[in-house]
């Protein structure tokens, strides 16, 4: 078991490990998840993405973690920062993704609230979030979240929605 990252009243986010390979391909596999996303992600995709976070664990201590609901204990998702260059400028984005049937309980927004509490304690000033326009879903998390739509931009090939939130003057 990895340590704890962060604890919400309904969730556990924890750092990525190999033995969440199989739960994390379920959701990535799901066409309605990945909507938004070039494709669905492979299994091998997905365990090379987890090496990859487990290697930013260890060189700056945050990542993309995995997200538990505590009431059934269940690995429903990963949630957490991700270091982003965005118009040639660095960014630290705030990154959730739920399976389906968690959708539409507040869980992603529980997650999003505790990612962007981390991101400024750990000192960032700014924290994003990248989402495709026709994302309602992912915006409204974004807005409850209290970032604000700032400009759409080409990230990747493809048109987003920035939406950014600066730290507050007396948050350290």
């Amino acid at each position: 078991m990895s340590a704890i990252t962060i604890e919400t009243r309904r969730l556990i986010l924890r750092e990525l490990t190999l033995d969440d390979v199989e739960d994390l391909a379920q959701i990535y596999a799901d066409p309605v998840v990945m909507q938004y996303y070039p494709k669905p992600i492979t299994r091998e995709e997905a365990k090379y993405q987890i090496t990859r976070m487990i290697n930013g664990y260890q060189r700056r201590g945050w990542g993309l973690w995995a997200t538990i609901h505590k009431a059934d204990n269940k690995f429903i998702g990963r949630c957490g920062l991700i270091p982003q260059i965005v118009d040639g400028c660095p960014e630290v984005e705030i990154g959730y993704m739920l399976a389906q049937e968690y959708w539409g309980q507040g869980l992603a927004t529980e997650a999003a609230c505790a990612t962007r509490d981390y991101g400024f304690k750990i000192g960032c000033d700014r924290l994003i979030s990248l989402i495709a326009p026709g994302n309602i879903a992912s915006q409204k998390v974004a807005i409850k979240t209290e970032l604000c739509y700032k400009k759409d931009t080409i990230f990747r090939g493809k048109t987003v929605q920035v939406y950014a939130i600066a730290r507050p003057t007396n948050s350290k």
